[in-house]
């Protein structure tokens, strides 16, 4: 009896180290690409709630496109539209945006020019960026101490926040109710073995409750992500993946209060996918 009994406690202290990076369960795993994976997750339980999460997995060591902005300066364009404008395969909504005038709040370089500067000082969403860098290396780095700026290092800079993990360590939050309330939410991230993973959590539907921000971390954790990046959320959450229903859309986004995928909200950047 006391063999089993110590049997089961080494079990026990096994299953405690494993990473919770094994615990996310994908419901639908399809392959829309050579070198891009497009996961669904769709569960009436996570974090006690029902969710709608879409995953886009791109294997940038094989992927044979580009990852590009696409930003507007004066006006504001859905997500879905500006897909299409750029001819592209995928594409996410980008950063946060003056939502009566249109045009980037916060830090944004595209190919070695400044389009704007940092116009919105809360420092968690100024904390990170999307990042590309002259050698065409997608990357997401920390804010420096001087603050975002042209970098001729660089060609493609988005800023945006919170950080939510940086050199494969969680990075620490503010108690604010925008991280402490639960939103739709989408996010980017990287992984160790050099893949590009775009997600949205849908939300404000019974559907979909949305995520905290330390609920969007352990998520962005449990997909490998080495660094990881909040982006814009709320009703401008969008995913477009080309050639799918309901015009590309995805996910469903919120900005109309239904649980269809017509809620898109107009938005003045996206990271677009081109292949």
């Amino acid at each position: 009896m006391k063999k089993i009994t110590l049997l089961f406690l080494a079990l026990l202290i096994v299953l405690s180290s494993c990473s919770s990076r094994e615990l996310v369960k994908i419901s639908v795993s399809e392959k829309v690409d050579d070198h891009i994976v497009w996961k669904v997750i769709k569960t009436d339980e996570l974090n006690g709630s029902p969710a709608s999460i879409n995953i886009l997995d791109i294997d940038l060591n094989t992927f044979k496109g580009d990852i590009e902005l696409a930003w507007y300066k004066d006006t504001l364009i859905k997500t879905s539209v500006i897909a299409e404008d750029h001819s592209a395969f995928a594409a996410v909504n980008g950063s946060f945006f003056d939502m009566k005038v249109g045009g980037a709040v916060l830090f944004l370089q595209e190919d070695g020019v400044q389009i704007a500067e940092t116009n919105d000082r809360i420092a968690f969403i100024n904390a990170g960026a999307y990042v590309v860098d002259t050698s065409g290396v997608v990357m997401i780095l920390k804010r420096p101490e001087e603050d975002w700026g042209y970098s001729p290092a660089h060609d493609d800079i988005l800023v945006s926040g919170p950080l939510l993990m940086y050199d494969d360590e969680l990075c620490k939050l503010d108690s604010v109710h925008f991280n402490l309330n639960r939103h739709p939410r989408t996010a980017i991230g990287i992984t160790e073995d050099y893949h590009f993973i775009l997600v949205t959590v849908d939300g404000r539907h019974a559907e979909a409750a949305g995520m905290t921000m330390w609920e969007l971390q352990d998520l962005m954790y449990k997909f490998d992500c080495r660094e990881a990046l909040n982006l814009d959320g709320g009703g401008s959450t969008t995913m477009y993946i080309k050639n799918k229903t309901f015009n590309g859309v995805v996910n469903y986004p919120s900005d109309n209060k239904k649980f269809d995928h017509d809620g898109e909200r107009s938005v003045a950047n996206a990271i677009v996918v081109v292949k």
